[in-house]
């Protein structure tokens, strides 16, 4: 019987153990002194494919170096390398290991990329990475992988030299940035921002810092050129359901189809408890035991579409704000389903528009008296008064903040500062509807 027993323990010992993923570890070897960084950036746990921002051409050479740790939720930690096993879940690729870093250059093959990689590019188009993992399965996604792109020769971003003369008629290089397109229209900006509810409550709790939020991101358009003609600030008890209609309905309709539209919203969301695919922004005077008091979220897309900008910008700093995008879950500072892929390829969201939205896996507030604002809103502000000019290459140092510094930007301070003050790292969700790269070299500035 004693025998007998001691067998069983074993034998379950051992199923316990074949049940876990096994951690795949590459070597790395070093870096060749021919090749210079250009650029690292976080690639989150819980999201789909993660644009680098770099373009390459076919058959350019490029060593890409990643570290770091994520998990599948349930599961161990592991690498960049992956699970060797599917650690439980659907994999995104059944012929590379769960959750190992993966990668893309334009709409061709996916490529392993784990710990190291030394390759020349399979196709030209821009550098994207994600992890091994299906959509369904991101939802309790953590971490995030560092990665380093290393590419031969200097690790300055590409500049077209123009000649110009100065007084005595000599000939000075001078560097001009290929990447900020300047408008052909005009720029316009509703700006809400609400702290205070007229039926706060447990359900509806006041906030600290979502007015000024708005109020910080008025002010940086106003340093950024924009007129005060052109941004519709609404804030507390300002920012009534009638008044948020009659901006986007009414007031914008000003803009025409050469035009930019910003909309920064930051607050409170909910879904309908009867229906939860119907999710609410929440207005002032909003009572929640009556959902449609607030303003549905794809109500708010569809007033946007019907304006037939050149381009949309959203930031949103407020839970279910990913409806925008796709469901979501979860309390400000956003959670999000990250099916935005799915939404993209089939077209489901016209050309041309931007999304920026607060944090990836959060279910609670993100606002913290270190920064006296939320977190995302925080990140956005500094990137947007110069921090993020030049950021890691993604673009020339010239005084111009595009999308595509911003986006790189965010992508890496946000979960630095968050990581710093809170203790854990939270990422923004920032993604667009359009293949085209030049949509991240747009400008909320106004260049005259």
């Amino acid at each position: 019987m004693k025998r007998s027993y001691i067998i069983f323990l074993f034998l379950f010992c051992l199923l316990i153990a074949c049940a876990q993923p096994v951690i795949v570890n590459q070597a790395v070897p070093a870096v060749d002194s021919n090749y210079n960084l250009k650029k690292e950036m976080t690639v989150s746990a819980s999201s789909g494919w993660q644009s680098s921002g770099i373009s390459l051409q076919k058959g350019q050479k490029i060593i890409i170096k990643a570290s770091g740790l994520w998990n599948k939720g349930f599961a161990s930690d592991c690498g960049p390398d992956g699970y060797s096993g599917s650690a439980g879940e659907i994999r995104y690729d059944s012929g590379y290991g769960a959750m190992a870093l993966l990668g893309k250059i334009g709409n061709g093959q996916t490529f392993f990329v784990g710990s190291y990689l030394n390759l020349e590019a399979p196709s030209s188009g821009e550098l994207s990475f994600r992890p091994n993992c299906a959509e369904i399965g991101f939802w309790d996604n953590t971490g995030g992988i560092s990665a380093s792109i290393y590419l031969p020769g200097p690790s300055s971003v590409y500049t077209e030299k123009v000649s110009l003369r100065d007084t005595q008629n000599e000939q000075l290089p001078v560097q001009k940035s290929k990447t900020v397109i300047k408008k052909d229209g005009s720029s316009w900006a509703v700006v809400i921002g609400i702290s205070k509810y007229k039926y706060s409550g447990s359900q509806l709790p006041n906030l600290v810092f979502a007015d000024d939020d708005a109020k910080i991101f008025a002010r940086a358009l106003g340093s950024l050129g924009w007129s005060d003609s052109h941004i519709k600030l609404l804030l507390n008890e300002d920012a009534t359901q009638r008044n948020i209609m009659i901006a986007l309905e009414s007031w914008l309709t000003k803009a025409g189809p050469n035009d930019q539209i910003i909309l920064f919203w930051a607050g409170h969301g909910y879904p309908d408890p009867e229906d939860p695919e119907k999710v609410y922004f929440a207005c002032y005077d909003t009572d929640v035991s009556t959902p449609a008091t607030g303003y549905r979220m794809d109500y708010v897309r569809r007033a946007l579409e019907e304006r037939k900008a050149k381009n949309v910008i959203l930031f949103a700093d407020t839970c279910h704000a990913g409806k925008l995008i796709t469901r979501s879950e979860g309390g400000r500072g956003i959670s999000i389903v990250p099916d935005l892929n799915k939404l993209v390829r089939e077209k489901t969201i016209p050309k041309g528009w931007v999304f920026m939205v607060g944090a990836d896996t959060d279910r609670q507030a993100i606002e913290h008296t270190s920064w006296s604002n939320g977190a995302f809103t925080h990140s956005l502000i500094k990137g947007l008064n110069g921090e993020a000019d030049g950021f890691q290459s993604a673009g020339l140092k010239n005084g111009v903040v595009t999308m595509g510094e911003l986006k790189a930007y965010m992508t890496a301070v946000m979960p630095e500062e968050t990581q710093k003050v809170l203790g854990v790292a939270k990422h923004p969700v920032i993604a667009t509807t359009t293949g085209d790269p030049d949509i991240w070299n747009i400008t909320l500035q106004e260049i005259k």
